[in-house]
């Protein structure tokens, strides 16, 4: 009898919207872009309840777990406002996260941040300190010797080849291969080689995309050396233009 009475309990809760609903693992899928200019946002910290994830280099992102809604979507990184939506349900599309870049105000002045690769670096290892410190596991470790032999711990075996291990992985890597890229794009600006050169706007894009240097090249430039390889580049592309593609791959329009 009291089961009973405890079952029609719950059930008059649950009808009348008095207890949360709690719904199977839900996967949420979306995009950050900045505000103003459109661009993706790479690297936005992404938490709902106690799932967390990242956005990639095209600013997507996708977080797959059991959640209780409603809930509370939050966005965050470093330069820009953050954000947050309540989610009363599980979203059908792709959700569009728009951000707005921090500014500081002095006087009249408005001054916007200025951002620094070794600070971004240095904050996005303390905020993933977990995935940048992840070291998998290897099946000879469940490799152990006995008296008797040698013995293999199964947990560990199942652990090296699991599915958990192998995203784990690929996250380290994404997420190093992001810094690395912030690195490149902080150094190699377009305004740095519009003010070493006198490129046409036109040609800047292209100039920008084909002579990108690779992060292990820049960790062997000085600022100086920098200068000069934008510089001999764009000799050399100036006079050879027909040499270089017409248009940066993927964007609209161009000759």
């Amino acid at each position: 009898m009291y089961e009973s009475r405890r079952f029609i309990s719950l059930y008059l809760l649950f009808a009348c919207g008095l207890l949360p609903i709690v719904a199977q693992a839900q996967y949420l899928g979306g995009v950050a872009r900045d505000r103003e200019t459109g661009q993706a946002i790479r690297a936005a910290s992404i938490t709902i309840g106690n799932l967390r994830t990242s956005t990639d280099a095209s600013g997507r992102f996708g977080i797959t777990g059991f959640i209780s809604f409603p809930a509370t979507l939050s966005v965050s990184h470093i330069g820009y406002e953050p954000v947050s939506l309540t989610l009363y349900s599980a979203p059908d599309t792709l959700l569009y996260l728009s951000l707005l870049s921090k500014t500081i105000g002095l006087a009249e002045v408005r001054i916007l941040g200025k951002r620094n690769s070794v600070k971004d670096s240095l904050w996005m290892r303390e905020e993933y300190a977990d995935q940048f410190n992840f070291k998998p596991v290897k099946p000879w470790q469940a490799l152990t010797l006995a008296p008797v032999g040698i013995g293999i711990n199964l947990n560990v075996l199942f652990a090296s080849f699991s599915r958990e291990q192998k995203r784990a992985k690929i996250l380290k890597a994404a997420l190093i291969r992001d810094e690395h890229e912030d690195y490149v794009d902080r150094r190699y600006t377009k305004a740095l080689i519009q003010a070493q050169t006198d490129i046409p706007d036109a040609e800047l894009d292209v100039f920008h995309w084909f002579f990108r240097p690779t992060y292990e090249q820049l960790l062997g430039f000085s600022d100086y050396d920098l200068l000069m390889y934008i510089r001999d580049k764009y000799q050399d592309f100036s006079t050879r233009r027909e040499a270089y593609p017409a248009r940066v791959p993927g964007l609209v329009g161009g000759p």
